[in-house]
């Protein structure tokens, strides 16, 4: 055997608090930072991460914006074991069935142009959108029976330690804004998982669901909300409305979402998390059903992309007049952020004096949350409104 396979090898690693490897993980992950080569190791209450190598500061950027601490160091790490490493796996199961089933394609140039990326709910594995549609993929695929591209599915999916393969699609341009992920291998695209401890199910197939959001997720959790009426504008399968219900402690959430898929996939959560006498579900457009909540709420969250501006003249006057929280995400150029911040405080400040609120409005924290694009930031404004004559 070859003794370098598996002596330690010094490379750039970041390390973090153990409680927030998997965030961690995530982002490398989906920004193709992490290096699969080495195995992660764990130091008493810390998770540390290898890197791939020759990245640039602009790719290493994002380490900068994560909600939580993390350390750039250099890290003697133990070569990943094939059964521990989905990339080897994934690389060494699709090289065999090239291997029967190319007839003369360029393996390598094939191989190389595996994901390298993909995101799990539950038993189900959901690969990027371009996955296996570059030409030369495309052409070989189309050359295959309709058997051998399901040996295809059926071993990716084995690689990958799931049950079930889909492909992501870009969002159906409807009011629903409804998910167009392809099922490539399973019969049902209902999926059932864990995430902070908030049971979640519903059709992948049907309805969307960013893991990105991962970390925004865990930190609106995060927030006691003990007490409080809250009221989520934009509720899909419950992102928001479940963490708020369930580790917030919110005495009342009402959920408002107009597509019967997603809301299907609440109810299911609902009953899951035991949280039927804490959250009250309105089924329908929100422009027309947010006035039944007029001066209940607490707290304000609206979670719609790429812009929740619609709905914020409805959240001023949810809010009780003595005031409370609104968390506006919003999709906003970098350089931008700033002046939007302003302007997005003197355009609530025009809206609640319209409504008679003499409120004192400010931003409290503005969360950046992921890259949307790249240039483009996915963020969330905390705003605090409370009372001039308080």
């Amino acid at each position: 055997m070859d003794d370098s396979v598996s002596k330690p090898t010094n490379c750039n690693a970041v390390r973090c608090q153990l409680e927030m490897g998997e965030s961690l993980h995530l982002a490398l992950d989906k920004y193709d930072l992490l290096n699969p080569d080495w195995k992660p190791l764990r130091k008493r209450d810390s998770l540390i991460l290898p890197l791939k190598s020759g990245l640039k500061d602009e790719q290493l950027r994002v380490l900068k914006d994560l909600s939580f601490e993390v350390h750039l160091i250099n890290q003697e790490f133990e070569k990943a074991e094939l059964s521990n490493n989905p990339h080897a796996q994934l690389r060494r199961m699709v090289s065999n069935w090239l291997a029967d089933t190319s007839n003369g394609a360029e393996l390598e140039v094939l191989v190389s142009q595996l994901p390298q990326k993909w995101e799990r709910y539950g038993d189900m594995i959901v690969l990027p959108e371009r996955a296996f549609e570059s030409d030369g993929w495309s052409e070989l695929l189309n050359r295959c029976s309709e058997s051998q591209v399901e040996a295809l599915w059926r071993c990716i999916t084995k690689a990958l330690s799931g049950k079930r393969l889909a492909r992501q699609h870009p969002i159906a341009k409807d009011i629903f804004r409804s998910s167009q992920t392809e099922l490539l291998f399973g019969e049902s695209g209902w999926v059932e998982f864990t995430d902070h401890g908030v049971q979640f199910g519903f059709d992948a197939t049907q309805v969307m669901f960013s893991s990105g959001n991962n970390t925004e997720r865990r930190r609106i959790g995060n927030i006691p909300m003990d007490g409080e009426v809250v009221v989520d504008a934009y509720a899909g399968v419950g992102y928001y409305t479940l963490h708020m219900a369930l580790r917030s402690q919110a005495m009342h959430v009402h959920a408002f979402e107009m597509n019967p898929q997603s809301i299907k996939g609440l109810q299911w959560a609902i009953k899951a998390n035991h949280l039927e006498n804490k959250i009250t579900v309105h089924h329908g457009d929100n422009q027309l059903l947010l006035p039944n909540v007029y001066a209940q709420a607490d707290r304000c969250h609206l979670g719609l992309l790429p812009s929740s501006e619609h709905a914020w003249e409805h959240a001023i006057q949810c809010l009780k007049p003595s005031g409370g929280w609104l968390h506006i995400h919003m999709n906003v150029q970098e350089d931008d952020i700033e002046s939007w911040r302003t302007a997005t405080l003197e355009k609530l400040e025009i809206l609640a004096e319209a409504h008679g609120r003499k409120w004192s409005i400010e931003s409290q924290h503005l969360e950046k949350v992921k890259w949307f694009s790249p240039k483009v930031r996915h963020v969330v404004l905390d705003v605090h409104c409370r009372s001039r004559d308080a």
